[in-house]
């Protein structure tokens, strides 16, 4: 009779004394398997016994653990479908986030307000054609790419790549504020920019616009054609920067302000705009050298730019032309206009390049190792070479040095012009 020497625990089977030899028997999903282990020694029937039953109890292990997965991974979807039920950051507060964010890249106000411009027309155009998508996680590729095809067709490639850029930057920054889980700018190309730039001015232009101008407009572009700056720092010229006696005007570019790490401008005050100057009564040179300009310009710097295009029309001067590429109108003249047509005239006058460099402020390193050494005398002579425009009185000034100075003075070596720099100072 054979009998079972021994109980094994659960799942391991047990072994069953046949004759002389050991059984080995255990039950997988109610079926009864049985083997002999060919041995009488008990030792090596439990080792057979282990070696039987090894496969059956892996499996076993292996549907437990495919069955706790399953369980975790029901639960992980469980948790994520009730995180994303719950609301995120909504599309029209996305610019608000950006703003307050301590990730985002610094920039200027102006440059904030333009960043602001251009988020809300994403709003408007996902409003009127994806309603649904209110949250900025609700903008997918496809979107995307909807909303810049609509966009390629009204503007340029040079606004296109800039909104690209913005987008894809604010979708970085908010990542984890808006539980974004792609960033669907990210692979989207720029595309390849027009090289258009607007034109400069020729003599005869400026002089039929000048003979126009009356109050802040005439002083504007006297500003605008005699020192080159940009329309916002022109604009917003303040008396402070603005030294009479010394001949010399000292700004800070709002555009190359940060990465020039504050670093001033000096131009020379050109005879005609000093006189335009020391028209204004002493105790009026105060705050900003055009007020009314400056208010307009930070009220809508669009609106100064619309009454400075009327200004160029009146005058018979078209300020746009028709890409052949694209069919579209482009900006041909506009007040930039006037800071390449002083580097034009002052180039004509026969200033020497690096000292042009110097007055308009360029922030290109091979253009600025020549700026901050340049001396007065010879950034003062240069400007002085250019033609005057326009019915303005001239006061009287010292003759402006020989062009074979000026050329000698674009030779000289950077120790050589420190050196004639430090001279100078003495001297004042």
């Amino acid at each position: 009779m054979s009998k079972t020497k021994k109980r094994a625990k659960h799942g391991e089977g047990t072994l069953v004394l046949r004759g002389k030899k050991y059984t080995a028997r255990w039950v997988v999903d109610g079926k009864v398997y049985t083997r002999s282990t060919g041995t009488s020694d008990r030792r090596e029937a439990e080792k057979k016994l282990a070696e039987y039953v090894a496969p059956f109890r892996l499996g076993d292990e292996k549907a437990i653990l495919e069955g706790l997965s399953a369980k975790v991974k029901g639960v992980t979807a469980e948790i994520q479908a009730y995180e994303d039920s719950k609301p995120a950051l909504p599309l029209a507060d996305g610019f608000d986030a950006y703003r307050k964010s301590t990730a985002r890249p610094d920039s200027g106000e102006r440059t904030m307000e333009g960043y602001e411009s251009q988020y809300n027309r994403l709003i408007t155009w996902a409003q009127k054609h994806y309603p649904d998508a209110t949250e900025m996680r609700h903008i997918s590729r496809a979107i995307a790419d909807d909303f810049m095809s609509d966009f390629a067709k009204t503007f340029s490639a040079n606004s296109y790549n800039k909104y690209v850029t913005l987008y894809k930057r604010m979708w970085d920054v908010l990542a984890e504020t808006a539980r974004l889980t792609v960033n669907p700018w990210a692979k989207m190309l720029h595309k390849t920019e027009d090289k258009h730039v607007r034109r400069e001015l020729t003599v005869e232009e400026l002089g039929r616009v000048c003979s126009s101008l009356k109050g802040e407009m005439r002083l504007l572009f006297a500003v605008g054609i005699y020192t080159g700056l940009r329309l916002g720092d022109a604009a917003k010229l303040e008396w402070g920067n603005v030294d009479l006696a010394r001949g010399m005007i000292f700004v800070i570019p709002q555009k190359t302000a940060r990465h020039a790490h504050g670093k001033r401008t000096l131009i020379p005050i050109h005879p005609t705009l000093s006189g335009m100057l020391a028209e204004i009564p002493p105790e009026s040179r105060t705050g900003f050298v055009m007020p009314e300009t400056a208010a307009i310009y930070e009220r809508d710097s669009a609106a100064l730019t619309n009454r400075i295009k009327a200004i160029f029309e009146r005058c018979g001067i078209s300020t746009t032309k028709t890409d052949t590429r694209t069919g579209r109108a482009q900006v041909d003249v506009g007040f930039h206009s006037l800071r390449h047509t002083f580097v034009s005239l002052s180039a004509n006058a026969g200033v020497p390049l690096a000292i042009v460099q110097a007055i308009v402020g360029h922030t290109n390193p091979a253009m600025t190792r020549h700026y901050y050494h340049e001396s007065e005398a010879a950034l003062q002579s240069a400007v002085a070479a250019l033609p005057a425009i326009g019915d303005a009185a001239e006061p009287k000034q010292a003759a402006p040095l020989p062009k074979s100075l000026l050329t000698s003075i674009g030779k000289l070596t950077r120790v050589q012009l420190m050196a004639l720099q430090a001279e100078i100072a003495k001297r004042l």
